[in-house]
């Protein structure tokens, strides 16, 4: 679905701007049913970037493949791409790494269901707004969240509910890293990861350093 910007009424007035405008954040958004949290925090450049890269989305309905099977689709932009990923991550490196305020980057997932009768845990639409306010707390140090090994995620405190028709399960769901799975995870990662030329040695830094963090994580 697209529309002209003159479609949107709550546009920021500087949305034009010659100078350009502060970037707080850059987010990836995939979908998949189980793996993804709500929401992950990346406070690493090298990392996020790497997530990016490995940003996977299940085929939908609407989408080319067989429904619900992961496929990687970089940036979520895979189609988009007029030269290599390899190229594509030294440029977000070299940009991104050159600004003087670094956003922080994060990774969304509205699609998690429950595998018993396959509802949506998160109600998404409006609500999706609040784990990215809760980004932007974390951001700017109002809020800790908790740290694991692939990036940082809210408490149930940390996230305004108010109003939300959510159960505790799945709130909980949301909320969790599953280890084993984001292990298992790992070594489809490296494989797609090889598909790349001229990918920086600092993609597979970030990679190696996540795998470790895995492996220690209880």
């Amino acid at each position: 679905f697209t529309t002209t910007l003159t479609n949107v009424p709550n546009i920021a007035k500087d949305f034009d701007a010659a100078a350009g405008v502060p970037i707080d954040a850059i987010i990836f958004g995939g979908r998949t049913r189980d793996r993804e949290p709500l929401i992950r925090a990346i406070h690493d450049l090298a990392e996020g970037v790497y997530d990016g890269l490995t940003l996977g989305a299940e085929a939908t309905a609407a989408a080319e493949g067989k429904e619900g099977v992961l496929r990687y689709d970089p940036m979520s932009n895979r189609p988009f791409m007029a030269y290599g990923e390899g190229d594509y991550a030294q440029h977000y490196l070299n940009v991104v790494g050159a600004a003087k305020d670094q956003p922080i980057f994060a990774h969304v997932n509205w699609f998690q269901k429950d595998p018993e009768d396959g509802h949506f845990r998160w109600p998404g639409y409006r609500d999706n707004l609040r784990p990215l306010l809760w980004l932007l707390q974390l951001k700017n140090g109002e809020v800790k969240g908790r740290e694991t090994a692939v990036g940082i995620i809210p408490t149930r405190e940390e996230l305004n509910l108010e109003g939300v028709d959510i159960s505790d399960a799945d709130l909980e769901a949301i909320l969790t890293i599953d280890v084993d799975r984001w292990k298992q995870e790992m070594g489809y990662r490296e494989e797609h990861l090889k598909s790349f030329e001229r990918l920086p040695e600092e993609i597979w830094e970030a990679h190696r350093r996540v795998t470790a963090a895995l492996e220690n994580e209880a």
